[in-house]
């Protein structure tokens, strides 16, 4: 596992989580309106541990996993960006997933990490088909996947929450 992996955009540096950041990466989680529009689960500090430690695993696994967003302006974790597969019944799909921290909304940042973060799996991962799993009344999602260049795929349902496939 490469422990140096960083990808740098204008304002943010993307890495690998380590357990370090289980206290700044907590109160993100533990805010409903961040998680409003999530299919993890994930909301409590045991839940954040045990993802810190799944992305763990999917960097050795899978070479790849959600990075920890780190802004340049103050060194502060804000979030995530990175790539998840997922194992569907027509085949492997590569999404695309992203949370920032409520306070940093409505600047681009998250647009910002997700164009890095698809420039990066096509690139140097050779990622053809990349994808991104959202609610169809999350709004703010839907902008950054048509900035990505994706357009609406497909409906269906994840985990029992009805959800739009956009592909690129």
């Amino acid at each position: 596992m490469n422990l140096l992996f960083n990808i740098e955009t204008l304002r943010l540096n993307l890495r690998y989580f380590t357990p370090n950041d289980l206290n700044a990466l907590t109160p993100i989680f533990a805010d409903p309106e961040v998680m409003y529009y999530s299919i993890s689960g994930v909301k409590t500090r045991a839940q954040t541990r045990e993802f810190i430690n799944q992305m763990l695993s999917y960097y050795q696994k899978d070479n790849f996993g959600l990075y920890a967003i780190i802004h340049k302006a103050n060194q502060e974790l804000i979030g995530y960006c990175g790539l998840l597969a997922w194992d569907f019944a027509t085949g492997k799909e590569i999404e695309i997933g992203y949370r920032l921290a409520r306070a940093y909304w409505g600047q681009g940042l998250g647009t910002e990490a997700a164009i890095a973060v698809r420039d990066y799996a096509r690139n140097e991962l050779k990622i053809d088909k990349l994808i991104c799993i959202i609610e169809p009344d999350n709004f703010r999602s839907i902008r950054v996947a048509e900035k990505l260049g994706m357009n609406h795929e497909k409906d269906t349902i994840i985990k029992g929450i009805n959800v739009r496939i956009y592909s690129i």
